[in-house]
């Protein structure tokens, strides 16, 4: 095939695009000599230069009109594909990062609630996780509000969060994880313990006034069974708040302390306690306690375990999937023991379980005034 006849193929566009190749490269190679020849005003004989430059601009200009086309096109497209992108954002969103709004335990409330109220059960002593809030802001980014309750108080505590891309940013007050020297023998020594021994624990609880309700962590000096703790609870007028776990060989740190609510209060996920029996305490009276206890505490660690994708997304959660696998395989071997609980109670309350011969002492952390008729 002579050049010409693939000029012309390539002028009605049916050339293939190796031919294209071969004329535009022709093409470039007779510009560029057309050119030169023009700068040096040089004369070809025989050649109808002016002829060959008119063929020359309309291929040119073929190649322009098809280029201003193919750019119109690919803008349609852009355009189209971004306005779909923007319509279809949240759900693409949510296919492809993680989503706080996902309601699959309990229609009723976000699964994100009960992940952190599982998490604030096990390793926060003082307050409870109440619910989440979630506000959608597009291309998988949330705003969340986090509320929590203290025990002692009562007061509800509102803290802020944010969701970027699978990534869960909560501020750091939001873990009120439990003091670590709070009790005589939670873990290896960690500095010097903030308890107050029995005997000086009575002498200052003498004459204070019967209208304070205190917080106290409170101290055994030997790990007790369930059943110890149940058969002690009843023996007391106080109330039994967060009970640690001893989820680790004496001597050993295993941080943060865990533990769970011995009330059981809060929100009740019926769906979720079908899946992980005596999540619920309330649904489980019919039990003995030290029974419901421990099947309780097993469940929110194997909770813990399964949600461990969420518990990894967190910004300070400690490694918490992994972590509960840790303690579900010691409490298994060793049983469900505590070395200490939270206890809420009068002064007059709080010295008679200091009456008790296993407790070593107790550490007030707060005070609430409880005045008859006000």
């Amino acid at each position: 095939m002579t050049f010409r006849e693939l000029l012309e193929k390539y002028k009605n566009q049916t050339a293939t695009p190796e031919e294209r190749k071969q004329v535009e490269a022709e093409l470039e190679k007779y510009n560029a000599l057309t050119e030169y020849l023009l700068e040096q005003d040089v004369d070809m004989e025989g050649e109808d230069l002016a002829g060959q430059q008119e063929e020359l601009q309309k291929i040119v200009r073929s190649m322009k009109k098809r280029g201003r086309r193919i750019i119109a096109i690919a803008v349609v497209i852009a355009c189209v594909v971004m306005g779909a992108l923007t319509a279809f954002q949240p759900v693409i969103s949510k296919v492809i990062w993680y989503d706080p709004t996902e309601r699959d335990l309990q229609q009723y409330s976000y699964d994100i609630s009960c992940h952190l109220a599982v998490l604030a059960e096990l390793t926060m002593p003082e307050v409870q996780m109440e619910s989440v809030i979630v506000t959608e802001q597009g291309w998988g980014k949330y705003d969340l509000q986090v509320q929590q309750r203290e025990w002692s108080s009562g007061e509800y505590l509102w803290e802020d969060g944010t969701v970027t891309r699978g990534k869960i940013e909560l501020k750091s007050n939001v873990y009120q994880y439990g003091a670590i020297n709070a009790f005589s023998r939670g873990t290896a020594p960690f500095g010097d313990s903030v308890m107050t021994e029995t005997p000086d624990a009575k002498v200052a609880l003498a004459d204070l006034p019967e209208y304070l309700k205190m917080e106290a962590y409170v101290s055994l000096g030997k790990d007790w069974t369930m059943e110890e703790l149940e058969n002690f609870a009843a023996q007391q007028e106080g109330e039994l708040g967060w009970v640690g776990v001893r989820t680790s060989p004496e001597g050993e740190q295993r941080l943060p302390l865990m533990g769970f609510d011995a009330g059981g209060s809060g929100y009740i996920w019926e769906n979720v306690d079908a899946a992980y029996p005596f999540y619920e305490l309330s649904m489980h009276e019919d039990v003995p306690l030290a029974e419901a206890w421990e099947k309780h505490f097993l469940a929110l660690l194997q909770y813990s375990i399964d949600q461990g994708d969420f518990y990894a997304r967190l910004n300070q959660s400690n490694d918490h999937g992994n972590a509960c696998q840790a303690v579900q395989k010691y409490v298994t071997e060793n049983g469900v023991k505590t070395y200490g609980f939270l206890y809420y109670g009068t002064p007059a309350e709080m010295r008679k379980l200091l009456e008790n011969e296993d407790v070593e002492g107790i550490h007030v952390t707060d005070y609430q005034l409880r005045v008859p008729g006000l």
